[in-house]
């Protein structure tokens, strides 16, 4: 870090001969002595106080680490994290994070009223009660085609158990990269090679989703080369995301989730076939997202476990907000042992090959 301090204001020389000084601090590295310099000066000497800064960065700038610059994701342009991001992974500067939040146009409108949601997995990442991971199909009433809210190991198997495939889906949106939530990808995306299919499949996820879909494929089947076309689209918190038209239309907005503190974790608010449906992912109690969530016509919360857990969400958290929580119904997913046994909870469960038309 260096700072350059000049204790009085040089352009006030009021005659009197007064004097200012320039002092310069410099720390290269957390764990070494600060670097100091500093020298008097008469009052308004703008030239000679401009040289001498100019004279002491030159001579300390060997000590001085240069700035770490790394490309933004949205705008490509080479900047200082630290200066300008807020430290998640991967890095997006403030400027394109205040663009993201900028409202966007939605979509086209939907053709149809009503949405139609179909709980593939609604267990947490252990598998409690036998339960399948994170993947719930929503479809607008009409539509040939819906997306799929996470996709978690398995996910493709649990279409075809509900009577889907991957070619029922345009879109899929994904919370945060946790193997539980998007581990199924690579198979969705085997298994529309096998269907041969054609159309395009959007994925819209946090920031980093090229780079951690492309490790998991080539960890899982390398060289696996997709026939169709995968459209990626990276989302900040804030940000709508018009959906493909082949879903009728609609948008989604990302919401900051309180998961993973150093990465980008979303909750989602979707707008489809004339209906709100807002899904948590993982998160920690948030009342961001309960207001976010007034009136919807379902509200897909995470419940974890009974009591409270780090970054998740408890059922005496949810209890405690009940009078606060609007939306019209509200199921609980990512429920784990102890929530499962439970007698009494304050809102309903969901379960795997739960369908519900809101």
């Amino acid at each position: 870090m260096l700072e350059i301090r000049i204790l009085a204001d040089p352009d006030e020389d009021d005659g009197s001969g007064r004097t200012v000084e320039v002092r310069l601090s410099a720390r290269p590295r957390p764990d070494e002595d600060p670097l100091e310099d500093s020298r008097l000066f008469a009052a308004g000497d703008r030239e000679r106080i401009v040289a001498f800064v100019a004279e002491m960065l030159e001579r300390h700038a060997a000590a001085l680490p240069p700035p770490r610059l790394e490309c933004c994701r949205r705008c490509d342009r080479a900047l200082d994290p630290q200066a300008e991001g807020d430290g998640r992974r991967p890095f997006v500067c403030r400027s394109c994070q205040r663009v993201a939040r900028d409202p966007r146009p939605a979509g086209p409108e939907s053709a149809g009223e009503g949405v139609e949601v179909r709980f593939l997995g609604t267990g947490d990442a252990f598998g409690a009660g036998g339960k399948r991971q994170a993947a719930i199909f929503v479809r607008a009433l009409g539509s040939r085609l819906g997306l799929l809210l996470d996709a978690g190991p398995g996910c493709h198997a649990a279409l075809r158990a509900e009577g889907l495939t991957s070619d029922d889906l345009g879109a899929v949106v994904l919370s945060h990269f946790h193997g539980d939530h998007y581990g199924g990808v690579p198979f969705l995306e085997l298994d529309a090679m096998r269907s041969g299919r054609s159309e395009p499949l959007r994925i819209i996820a946090p920031p980093g989703a090229r780079e951690r879909l492309a490790a998991l494929r080539d960890c899982l089947y390398r060289d696996l080369s997709i026939p169709f076309e995968e459209e990626i689209t990276e989302a900040l918190p804030g940000e709508t995301i018009g959906l493909p038209a082949a879903l009728e239309g609609g948008f989604a907005r990302a919401l900051a989730a309180r998961h993973q503190p150093e990465a980008w974790a979303f909750s989602w608010k979707l707008d489809l076939g004339g209906r709100t449906v807002v899904y948590s992912g993982d998160t920690a109690f948030s009342d961001e997202l309960i207001a976010e969530s007034a009136a919807a016509d379902l509200l897909i919360h995470e419940c974890t476990s009974l009591e409270a857990l780090p970054g998740h969400t408890s059922h005496r958290e949810l209890e405690e907000a009940a009078s606060r929580i609007t939306a019209r119904r509200v199921l609980l997913v990512h429920t784990g042992e102890d929530v499962l046994g439970a007698t009494g909870l304050a809102f309903e469960r969901a379960h795997d090959g739960l369908r519900v038309v809101v």
